[in-house]
């Protein structure tokens, strides 16, 4: 491909209208985060709805946004319109408008973000569901599979020495680092010498990474960029073709163990307004919510809420409706209303006992039960 060619030609040649020229792509944004919000309370064909947002969302970001560029972008972006307040206002929304926005929509919908608009995630979703189309029958060939990856990652390192042999590397091509990072990540989870969960913590590595480089003033493009920019970036097309083969293995292995927004994401979804939670009265624990979470964040019937992408997967296929969406901010104890005990508190002694009689003073001495030093008194 022709460096003129990347990326896809924008649907404008430019954002234009006010707002130091965002107005266009702010727009789209939002119009993407209502249409969700509104689109997520209609339960029939809520999965074939959230499938036609994401090839929208796909459209838009490829065509229309120009400030993101892609989940490392976000972060960095972000930083440098703090930098910017004070001094040039609209330069400073153009940088953080859609960071802010994504994080908002997070505190009041949930991470509708992950689980309907991201393009990473959706690129991921697709390579899962081809995998399921090719694959009818789940495999327990762990050697099969460890040893097509061993494979792939051969040909990611000639890949990536094809590239080093036509231009200098730099440290904007350090996406590479983190696909070659993912591949064995992946490799390990599957041979059984690291768990998931725990190995989904180096997501906060990744956030630092990002952080020590922006404040360095250094550039280190993400995957999916090479859709954002007009020049040619090998490295960021090839550390995207490594998430889709990734999650061919593991589903959303991205989402799961590198990828920097997504920490931030489930983090501020511990405070978001609404919540999935499980009705334990209508639960007969037949796992089939462990099976439709793409991202594991389900683990006998118990949502991780900072794993959770709010895809409504596990609400939609659940035949006995054990889910719900729960506004947690209006309700104080929602456990309490859904079927699990509520938080243990002091016991209250019953109002039948006998009242004992007061205690009498016995002589006539200080400090005497019912005297100042009495006990019950202040001590």
């Amino acid at each position: 491909m022709q460096p003129e060619r990347l990326p896809l030609s924008k649907f404008f040649n430019a954002p234009f209208l006010s707002l130091d020229q965002t107005s266009v792509e702010m727009a789209s944004l939002l119009l993407l985060f209502l249409a969700v919000i509104l689109v997520a309370n209609v339960q029939r064909r809520r999965q074939a709805v959230r499938r036609g947002v994401q090839v929208v969302s796909i459209f838009v970001f490829f065509y229309v946004v120009y400030s993101c560029l892609g989940v490392f972008g976000m972060i960095r972006n972000s930083l440098y319109g703090l930098t910017l307040i004070g001094t040039v206002y609209t330069e400073s929304f153009y940088w953080m408008a859609l960071p802010v926005v994504v994080l908002s929509a997070t505190l009041v919908s949930g991470p509708i973000f992950c689980g309907w608009i991201c393009p990473t995630g959706t690129v991921q979703e697709w390579a899962a569901m081809l995998r399921r189309l090719v694959v009818r029958k789940p495999t327990s060939a762990t050697r099969m599979r460890l040893g097509l990856l061993a494979l792939f990652f051969l040909g990611f390192l000639a890949l990536v020495i094809a590239i080093a042999l036509e231009k200098q590397m730099f440290i904007e091509d350090s996406s590479l680092h983190w696909a070659a990072a993912l591949i064995l990540l992946v490799w390990m989870v599957l041979a059984g010498a690291l768990d998931d969960l725990p190995t989904r913590r180096l997501r906060l590595l990744s956030v630092l990474a990002i952080l020590v480089t922006a404040v360095s003033h250094q550039i280190v493009t993400s995957p999916v960029h090479f859709a954002f920019t007009s020049r040619s970036d090998p490295a960021s097309a090839t550390a995207t073709l490594v998430i889709i083969v990734a999650s061919l293995f593991v589903t959303r292995a991205w989402c799961r163990y590198l990828c920097p927004w997504g920490y931030l994401m489930g983090f501020t979804h511990r405070f978001s307004r609404l919540r999935i939670q499980r009705v334990a009265s209508r639960c007969n624990d037949c796992g089939n919510c462990d099976k439709v979470c793409d991202v594991g964040a389900i683990a006998k019937g118990r949502i991780r809420a900072e794993h959770c992408q709010f895809c409504y997967a596990c609400v939609d296929s659940c035949p006995n409706k054990a889910f719900e969406v729960v506004d947690v901010w209006a309700t104080p104890h929602p456990e309490q209303s859904r079927g699990t005990p509520a938080p243990e508190s002091l016991p209250t002694p019953p109002a039948s006992l006998p009242t004992p009689p007061p205690l009498r003073r016995v002589g006539s001495g200080e400090g005497e039960c019912g005297g100042a030093n009495s006990t019950g008194g202040a001590t």
